[in-house]
């Protein structure tokens, strides 16, 4: 897997030459389309055979779309030499990567990710995937793409909201890996944002996931450090699907990191100025979540389902300080509900 940063159309261009004979099929986030109208258009001749666009809402990272995409490659005549691009964010990057690597045992794949979010998590590190039965990511593979095109430029596109989103998942390395870092994320100004400061800090980012991805590839120890805020954010975004509630897996992450911060202290005696910190800056930056103590039985349900769970046991990354963590972490049911009191009531 190779990361290429900038230079977006000439990359793309050298890429695809490889397949023109097999066909390059697009998958692209509807919302994006237009800014990329441009570079598929000059791309045809090149190779790229069809386009396919997709609402990507979390509804659609389910298995009623990822049929539709291995129809929509049959019928276009893709086969196992082909390519195709993922064009879009997490949930773009997600499906059309497990697409790609089921269609035909597996085909080559790229993701360009165009919000912060993709960039700096769900486009790294080779775990696809789709919903199931009301959970998230239940379904996937682990399957690397052949490289990933990363434009920064591209963040000039997203409101607010979604750079919030990709930036949750920022502190999150600030959290597990060192204070100097965490100390420049906080330092970023999302209203206006230092381009240079920002390329760096992806660039970090995206290094400490390839180094956990690689000493840890299949997420059974150091890489779940990479999970810290998960457990609690994975139950909310159910809670929020279940009940038609508008979420975004960042904000749920921003809360579900400041709930594990919560576990943190109790566990290991985590600095609490830090968790205070952490949690006010949430309240200021994030929307609130609206759960109360009647919500809590349903939260704790959604969690026994979690993928890092073993022997019916719930598993937190928690920390002892920044950037010292400790995966496979169990938690009674009764600090679990103090957690969510502190954060929410």
């Amino acid at each position: 897997m190779k990361i290429l940063y900038s230079n977006l159309v000439r990359n793309i261009d050298k890429i695809v030459s490889k397949y023109r004979d097999n066909g390059i099929f697009v998958v692209i986030d509807s919302a994006v389309y237009d800014i990329f109208t441009d570079c598929i258009e000059s791309l045809r001749a090149t190779g790229i055979r069809s386009v396919y666009k997709l609402v990507a809402v979390e509804s659609t990272k389910s298995i009623d779309e990822a049929v539709s995409l291995w129809q929509w490659l049959g019928r276009e005549g893709a086969n196992r030499q082909s390519l195709i691009v993922n064009i879009g964010g997490g949930i773009t990057t997600d499906l059309g990567g497990f697409v790609a690597a089921t269609f035909k045992r597996g085909c080559d794949f790229v993701n360009i990710p165009t919000t912060l979010m993709a960039m700096v998590d769900a486009s790294i590190g080779g775990k696809t995937g789709i919903n199931f039965a009301g959970l998230k990511n239940e379904v996937g593979v682990f399957a690397d793409p052949k490289w990933i095109l990363i434009d920064t430029d591209l963040i000039d596109t997203l409101p607010y909201t979604a750079k919030a989103d990709g930036y949750a998942e920022m502190l999150k390395y600030g959290l597990i890996s060192d204070s100097d870092l965490l100390r420049q994320t906080y330092d970023i100004d999302l209203e206006n944002i230092d381009k240079k400061l920002l390329s760096g800090l992806i660039k970090r980012d995206i290094e400490i996931k390839q180094y956990l991805a690689k000493i840890d590839r299949y997420d059974r120890n150091e890489r779940r450090a990479l999970n810290f805020g998960h457990t609690f954010a994975h139950a909310f975004e159910a809670l929020a699907a279940s009940r038609k509630i508008e979420l975004t897996h960042g904000h749920a992450v921003a809360w579900g990191m400041v709930c594990e911060l919560y576990l943190s202290v109790i566990h290991y005696k985590f600095p609490k100025k830090e968790l205070h910190r952490l949690h006010s800056f949430v309240k200021e930056h994030y929307t609130a979540i609206p759960i109360g103590c009647r919500d809590f039985d349903e939260i704790y349900a959604f969690m026994q389902h979690d993928k890092k769970n073993t022997t019916n046991t719930i598993n937190f990354t928690l920390l002892e300080d920044i950037g010292r963590f400790h995966c496979n972490c169990k938690s009674s049911k009764d600090e679990i509900y103090e957690a969510l009191e502190y954060v929410f009531l």
